[in-house]
């Protein structure tokens, strides 16, 4: 199996997130997701659609979980939503945002496949815990749930991966761990079910913890025979 990668692109412009996505497709990406809470505020996300080849992830980080921007929530759901609109293929959504399932429901309906999302930037929680969060992104109605946690003790990079390959079998998940201990389950997330990982463009521009070069990851698979 060849796993599939998503490359986060924390491209200011629309020019320079064209040259990011394109570079990321030569590379052997197989999703871009646009980091939209980079993008200055003048800039028309529509404008991103068509840049490449590639399906186009649509995500925007409040400040609590490293976005780069401030907004208010109706802001990011708003931008969202322009997006799915647009037509990118998926809109990633926090777990946390208010009304969850009817904002879901709203990018459902402009066309746009959805990731309910969870981020927990200090720890990796319980399992009983995990497994909560992971089923309220399912309740959502969400098409992807995703699950990523702060590895803190290589042992938790075990659990993560029990639980990606346990939920993928129910549904489709993204499951895997930040920091420089997470990033065994950076890369065996996808093959232990995972719908895809993440991967940065390259060495400067990473937007998460832990999160490796598109071009190494693939180095990486080669080497394992999964490529």
């Amino acid at each position: 199996m060849k796993p599939k990668i998503a490359v986060s692109i924390p491209a200011c412009t629309i020019s320079e997130a064209s040259r990011m996505v394109r570079k990321a497709s030569r590379l052997g990406a197989d999703l871009a997701e646009i980091r939209l809470d980079y993008l200055k505020r003048e800039e028309p996300v529509e404008k991103i659609v068509g840049t490449g080849t590639m399906p186009l992830i649509a995500t925007f980080r409040s400040s609590n979980n490293g976005g780069a921007q401030n907004l208010k929530g109706t802001e990011r759901v708003e931008t969202l939503i322009a997006a799915a609109e647009a037509g990118f293929d998926y809109v990633d959504i926090e777990v946390e945002t208010r009304n969850l399932t009817a904002v879901i429901n709203k990018l459902r309906n402009a066309g746009a496949k959805t990731i309910a999302s969870h981020h927990d930037f200090t720890r990796t929680a319980s399992d009983i815990k995990l497994k909560r969060v992971l089923q309220l992104c399912r309740s959502s109605g969400a098409t992807l749930s995703k699950l990523v946690t702060t590895v803190r003790r290589l042992e938790d990079n075990l659990r993560l991966l029990a639980l990606t390959r346990e939920a993928s079998r129910r549904g489709g998940v993204i499951c895997f761990g930040m920091g420089a201990l997470g990033v065994q389950s950076r890369i065996y997330s996808p093959i232990y079910g995972a719908a895809f990982t993440f991967a940065s463009l390259d060495d400067g521009r990473s937007v998460a913890p832990g999160q490796i070069p598109l071009s190494r990851m693939r180095r990486i698979y080669a080497e394992m025979g999964c490529s």
